[in-house]
């Protein structure tokens, strides 16, 4: 997902100098829900393993502390994954056949 994430956004570049300030900023978007957990000590509810990177984020502390994962925690984390990761594919594919990339470049 990280990869097609990474040429949607460069895919929106002007210059190369443009694209790895974007993907260098785009690098740091994971790290942002693992520092908040850490920080803020909240009680997880279902809803929030339907969102990407948060429900990777408590899953792997869940794993990490040695604590069991629900089924139906995992089975939504991975399902919300699977759909933005999709969505991703569509968007890319969309951008990179439209002529007006080429024209672009």
């Amino acid at each position: 997902m990280i990869v097609i994430t990474q040429m949607v956004v460069s895919a929106f570049a002007k210059t190369y100098r443009e694209a790895q300030t974007y993907l260098g900023l785009l690098q740091l978007l994971p790290v942002i829900p693992s520092v908040l957990l850490s920080v803020m000590p909240i009680t997880p509810k279902l809803w929030m393993y339907a969102i990407p990177l948060i429900g990777q984020q408590l899953t792997m502390m869940n794993l990490l502390r040695g604590e069991a994962i629900a089924p139906l925690s995992l089975t939504l984390c991975t399902a919300a994954t699977c759909i933005a990761l999709v969505v991703m594919f569509l968007v890319a594919r969309r951008i990179y056949e439209s002529e007006q990339l080429a024209i672009n470049a």
